[in-house]
């Protein structure tokens, strides 16, 4: 039986890339030594904050290979988004994920010939189950990108009578009664992330406690630290926790597109120097780049 066991905080890693747009591999066994001794048990490699979907697949096994290298020692739980291609390549990087001593996988929709209902994106889930029978799969749900606006309730559903070892979803959207939905129909041994870093309390509210952010790489005491007034019924405190939270995500998010902004905030507050986005994103210009560690100096985050 296939079980999957991580919960709580889990950062969506940035793939470090140097200036001539080469991956910086050297610097993997640092970053994951400085997300472990800031509490972090689990992360996910090659999802929209990595930019996989950029990178061919020689890249994202170089990548994968790279982290279960430097997460595995430190007994990192490591989860690979593996969707974000064509088919082929998305089972045949689900095959080497088994092999290569990932722990779970996450999967995008087919994202050209997109699912359109319950039926069609349950089936393609199950391809890429298939592929690493051994692994959890799990569903990546963001509309936002992806487009595919299937019911989730229903999908969830479906794919826990069909796929042996589907456990759960990371659920990237503002819908929090969709949310607690989902999260009526999951089963003992699966779980919902959350992907919505701005609505960290009030989905603890609802029960759902674990989360998948890229602001866990930035600053995963914070976000522990509203778990953990949810968790004490401090509701004020989560309040005032969640609100300083989302006021840093908003000193970047004026700045421009996602991960260009949030790479930015890694270097300045953890030191951690994960370069400019692939290619065809753009880094920020040094104007934006002072603006956002002004904002971050007002509240406190950054020197």
């Amino acid at each position: 039986m296939v079980k999957f066991e991580a919960k709580g905080l889990m950062p969506p890693v940035f793939t470090p890339v140097n200036e001539d747009q080469t991956i910086n591999y050297d610097i993997i066994p640092k970053y994951a030594e400085f997300l472990v001794k800031s509490g972090i048990k689990s992360i996910l490699v090659g999802g929209t904050t990595g930019e996989h979907m950029a990178l061919s697949v020689t890249d994202r096994k170089k990548i994968i290979d790279a982290w279960v290298k430097a997460g595995k020692p430190l007994k990192l739980h490591l989860q690979v988004q593996v969707g974000g291609a064509p088919l082929r390549d998305v089972l045949d990087l689900a095959k080497y994920c088994e092999l290569a001593g990932v722990d779970s996988l996450l999967t995008l929709p087919e994202l050209y010939f997109k699912p359109t209902d319950v039926d069609s994106l349950v089936s393609y889930v199950e391809l890429v189950a298939k592929a690493a029978p051994s692994l959890p799969v799990l569903y990546y749900h963001i509309p936002s990108m992806s487009n595919v606006t299937v019911n989730m309730p229903s999908f969830v559903t479906a794919a826990t009578a069909r796929i042996i070892n589907f456990k759960g979803i990371k659920f990237t959207s503002n819908d929090l009664s969709e949310a607690a939905q989902v999260l009526r129909v999951l089963k003992d041994g699966q779980e919902m992330f959350l992907g919505a870093d701005t609505l960290l309390a009030p989905a603890a509210l609802l029960g759902i406690k674990s989360a998948i952010g890229t602001t866990f790489n930035i600053f995963p005491q914070l976000a522990q630290d509203i778990l953990n007034a949810v968790e004490a019924n401090d509701v004020q405190k989560a309040k005032a926790l969640q609100e300083k939270l989302s006021l840093a995500v908003e000193a970047h998010t004026p700045e421009g597109p996602w991960v260009p902004i949030m790479k930015v905030g890694m270097e300045l507050v953890t030191g951690i120097k994960v370069g400019p986005p692939l290619l065809p994103q753009k880094p920020l210009s040094v104007e934006q780049r002072s603006r956002i560690q002004t904002k971050l100096k007002a509240l406190g985050l950054c020197n």
